[in-house]
């Protein structure tokens, strides 16, 4: 099955649709981890990346505390 010019831009449109366009940027990133994934798949390198990755740690002064109010 070939999909021709008229075929995919009518299947773009109603992605477009479908998915709003704050959500097209998280879509498109998964295609391009899909097709990365893909690629390095098919020239026989592993899956996983072994290598160690820093550990990231939330500082107390991203969160809002505020005192429970009395009633």
């Amino acid at each position: 099955m070939h999909f021709g010019v008229g075929e995919i831009t009518m299947i773009v449109i109603i992605v477009m649709i479908v998915f709003s366009a704050s959500r097209m940027s998280a879509l498109g990133n998964a295609v391009g981890r899909f097709v990365y994934s893909f690629r390095k798949a098919s020239q026989g390198e592993p899956f996983v990346d072994g290598t160690a990755k820093p550990r990231l740690e939330r500082a107390t002064e991203d969160a809002i505390v505020e005192e429970p109010k009395k009633r």
